[in-house]
């Protein structure tokens, strides 16, 4: 019963995360925390994997693509700004937020495409929105923990998302 109501209250501190409602420094700086939010993030992108078709070969490099990546560049934002002893609750916050993000995308593709709407259709307006949203979640936790503009952290956003996928493209073509 303890076990879940903590679960509860991490899933319900990622929702207030993604909602504006707290920020990284929130989170406890723990390594453990960010473990279990990993194996999350793993588990949420296998999903969307799966959905889109995608073999388990690119599925896992890319996945690793995009953690090692994603963590060179928080911990390389976060240095540059002094503020690297955020890592630990900016990647936490990170990853749990977009574990979150990429479920809704998974749920929302998935019920699109029982409607009869292909995600790549031009009538389907899900993956603007969907890029909307990954933007200003992450974009906030980047400002909080940068002190910085909401600006500043979704533009960063938006070139660790691109430089992920440029890096993905050149090592496996087609994704």
């Amino acid at each position: 019963r303890q076990d879940k109501n903590l679960m509860a209250q991490l899933l319900r501190m990622f929702v207030d995360i993604a909602i504006w409602r707290r920020g990284p420094q929130d989170l406890p700086a723990s390594t453990t925390l960010l473990g279990m939010v990993s194996v999350c993030y793993v588990l949420v992108t296998a999903i969307q994997a799966g959905i889109r078709g995608w073999d388990l070969r690119s599925s896992v490099l890319l996945l690793i693509i995009d953690l090692v990546m994603q963590a060179a560049w928080l911990w390389s934002v976060l240095a540059f700004f002094a503020r690297r002893q955020r890592f630990l609750q900016t990647f936490c916050a990170f990853l749990g937020v977009s574990a979150l993000l990429t479920l809704l995308d998974a749920l929302m593709t998935g019920l699109l495409g029982l409607m009869g709407i292909n995600a790549a259709s031009q009538a389907n307006p899900w993956p603007f929105f969907s890029l909307g949203l990954m933007l200003m979640s992450l974009g906030r936790i980047l400002q909080q923990a940068l002190e910085r503009s909401l600006f500043l952290g979704m533009a960063l956003v938006l070139v660790i998302m691109l430089t992920i996928a440029y890096v993905a493209q050149g090592l496996l073509p087609g994704m």
